[in-house]
């Protein structure tokens, strides 16, 4: 852990909000009818109300540590809620080390799949706000529905698939070719420009078919939905996907 006073979390979390409007602005929510993401400093006080501070502590680091690969590796990410995954970090931890094991658990995620690396993605979208873990729940979901969308079997599930995505690049895969540098891999049928990004997301948002609403602390994760065919179909319907063929 960093040095700090005891009991000194309000200042470290000001710090990153500090830290976060540097480098990118005003950090966007896709929360329907806000437009600013929850400061971090908001967001720990409530976490913190009734923490010890060596937990106080442990999620100033934490935070620290996601925030910062983050910025690393999807400086180019729209929407910046942290309010679910860090209070999923928080609750699903049973000791301070847990809590920093499993941010940089996440950490490693954003490297593994970012903007540096060779799978290359442009946006952690699909990550915060459980896209991927609501798919993945859905085909199993006797077995997987007892695993949170920050969970440690999930987040190892997420890094095997990315060393498995690294050794297909690597090996030449079709389904999976280098790209040129500076340009962004997208496995869906639809655009993805920042442009299309938002409005596709915001759509989504303001008609609840978001899995995971990551703008909240106390969020319910849902798989109950057909989430990727959804927004397949929103898509669509807002001119996203490429126009077929006349033939």
């Amino acid at each position: 852990m960093t040095a700090r006073l005891v009991g000194d979390w309000t200042r470290g979390m000001q710090d990153l909000d500090d830290e976060m409007a540097a480098r990118i602005g005003v950090p966007a929510s896709l929360a329907p009818g806000r437009s600013r993401a929850q400061p971090l400093v908001v967001i720990a006080r409530e976490l913190l109300a009734k923490r010890e501070p060596v937990w106080q502590e442990a999620l100033v680091d934490a935070t620290a540590i996601v925030l910062r690969s983050l910025l690393e590796h999807f400086p180019g990410n729209l929407f910046w809620d942290l309010d679910f995954l860090l209070a999923a970090l928080l609750q699903e931890s049973r000791q301070p080390k847990d809590l920093l094991d499993r941010a940089s658990a996440v950490a490693r995620l954003q490297q593994m799949f970012g903007c540096k690396s060779v799978i290359a993605f442009r946006y952690l979208h699909d990550f915060t706000y459980g896209f991927d873990w609501s798919r993945w729940t859905a085909r199993k979901p006797a077995e997987r529905a007892g695993s949170g969308p920050f969970s440690v079997t999930f987040l190892d599930h997420v890094e095997r698939r990315g060393e498995e995505i690294t050794a297909a690049i690597a090996a030449g895969d079709p389904r999976f070719p280098r790209l040129p540098e500076g340009e962004f891999r997208n496995p869906f049928p639809f655009s993805r420009t920042p442009q299309h990004e938002a409005e596709l997301l915001t759509d989504l948002a303001d008609r609840g078919l978001v899995p995971v609403h990551g703008w909240c602390i106390k969020a319910r994760p849902r798989f109950d939905l057909p989430f990727a065919q959804l927004r397949e179909g929103r898509a669509r319907v807002l001119g996203l996907l490429p126009k077929p063929r006349q033939v």
